[in-house]
């Protein structure tokens, strides 16, 4: 008892001091982990000055939103015989007969990514749920032996229930269904819709639960994959969520969005990426059912070469910016990105700037107004960098536009679910899909000239005259850009 009151006098003599040091100390150890293990030098600092001048509430940030564990955890939870199925083993490069200024692009990408490219498949565009929805519910009602899906958002609305009641019937006929929903995106619709599911048997899972003590580390970490695999015969995949919102004819508040219809051997790779999360998030091993070619079909009927390109913050980390980088180099005549959030980091932004330096024409087509009125202003501040070599950029005046793709000469594409923004290249799990074929190229070309005329060009001296407020806005929330 005497110790205790001793102590406590001690304390009360010298809690100024004890204060200073505990300062000095939490900010000392939490800016040498920082200096450590951050890359980004502009990142580093910024925690670095979070820290110092905010020491206990800085380094709280930091420890529960700053350092990535996903990689360390998903090493654990995705053990290597989830992947080698399809991983590269010392086999000869294919080029696909593609152009031959491609064939450095597939040389690295081979060192990029672990997936090969497959000959062989058919990639459909879908535009808004009008299309999309009735496809993917007309798939899954013919499931026979199996359905993944994966999505962000998945709402417990008119759209969400009739494809809750496809997978319960789906299930009810004997089909496995397998429903992975993200914890952040689903949110409180999570309760209903797996009460639904799961009343009925339909087995569903969380992808890093934001209500848990136990993952609140990872809260800022999300999957934003958007996948639905039947059988190992047909996928769909893009970056579409499950919400009536995509509904367009009948929305009250419109979404305009692109969704793909896959067949070919590349569903192996998509279905494989679902397999790993699943994993990831249940420590369950699930078997699904493998492509199966139809000898009887035609092999020009499905000619398009592709392969998936999974990235996140775990060890599949820069796959997807590397692989954009390595693109845009062997661009020749025209690079269109079509994207609801474009503030891409300075290395990207630097290789779309030597692309139109050497000659290369550029296009973005951006919402006019996106859903994040934040972003939009951070998008706004980067107009005339993003415009300094010639770059043209519009604005879609479509409600809200929140189509995701990238188009390049009249061969490569790249489409999924990735934005150009910090969140999607930095923080979120990712699934793209990289193709080569003209005939898409052409379909997406199509879809990009559409969107073209309902946009207006964005004018480098309007930028120039904007009011002094707006200005000092916007560049205020450019300094945020890598947390938003």
């Amino acid at each position: 008892m005497q110790f205790i009151e001793l102590m406590l006098e001690w304390i009360y003599t010298h809690w100024l001091t004890i204060i200073v040091v505990f300062y000095i100390s939490l900010s000392f150890v939490t800016s040498v982990h920082v200096l450590l293990f951050k890359e980004n030098e502009r990142t580093s600092l910024a925690w670095i000055a979070l820290v110092i001048f905010s020491p206990v509430m800085g380094s709280l940030f930091y420890w529960l939103f700053g350092i990535n564990r996903i990689q360390r955890s998903a090493q654990k939870k995705h053990p290597k015989k989830l992947k080698q199925g399809f991983r590269q083993q010392d086999q000869l490069i294919e080029f696909h007969q593609l152009p031959i200024n491609w064939h450095s692009s597939i040389i690295a990408g081979c060192k990029i990514n672990h997936f090969n490219y497959l000959a062989d498949n058919k990639v459909d565009p879908l535009i808004n749920g009008d299309k999309a929805y009735p496809a993917m519910i007309q798939s899954i009602n013919s499931a026979k032996r199996h359905v993944v899906l994966a999505s962000y958002i998945f709402n417990n609305d008119s759209t969400g229930r009739q494809f809750v009641e496809a997978l319960i019937a789906a299930h009810h006929r004997g089909v496995i269904v397998n429903v992975l929903l993200d914890g952040i995106g689903i949110g409180y619709n999570w309760h209903k819709l797996n009460r639904a599911l799961k009343k009925q048997g339909v087995k569903t899972a969380r992808f890093l639960p934001a209500m848990s003590f136990t993952n609140i580390r990872f809260i800022n970490l999300r999957n934003h994959r958007k996948i639905l695999c039947v059988d190992g015969e047909v996928a769909y995949m893009g970056g579409m969520n499950v919400s009536k919102s995509n509904l367009v004819k009948f929305a009250t508040h419109p979404i305009d969005d692109i969704h793909f219809r896959i067949t070919g051997p590349v569903i192996d790779q998509i279905s494989q990426v679902f397999s790993e999360d699943w994993f990831f998030a249940t420590t369950e091993h699930i078997t699904f059912p493998h492509f199966k070619p139809n000898t009887g079909k035609k092999k020009n009927d499905n000619s398009l070469i592709a392969r998936v390109i999974q990235d996140g913050p775990d060890e599949d980390h820069n796959k997807l910016r590397w692989t954009l980088i390595n693109a845009l180099a062997c661009a020749q005549t025209s690079v269109r990105i079509m994207t609801p959030y474009f503030i891409p980091d300075h290395t990207l932004m630097t290789a779309l700037h030597a692309a139109a330096l050497r000659g290369v024409a550029v296009q973005i087509i951006v919402p006019q107004r996106s859903d994040l009125r934040l972003l939009d202003w951070v998008m706004e501040a980067n107009f005339a960098r993003i415009m300094a070599h010639g770059i043209q950029i519009y604005k879609n005046q479509r409600p809200f536009d929140h189509s995701k793709i990238v188009i390049i000469d009249d061969i490569w594409s790249f489409i999924g679910s990735t934005n150009w923004d910090a969140r999607s290249l930095e923080l979120n799990f990712e699934i793209n899909l990289e193709c080569f074929d003209e005939d898409l190229n052409t379909k997406l070309n199509a879809f990009f000239n559409e969107k073209q005329q309902n946009a207006i060009a964005v004018i480098a001296s309007e930028i120039e005259n904007l009011p002094i407020y707006r200005k000092i806005r916007n560049n205020l929330f450019r300094l945020f850009s890598p947390y938003l």
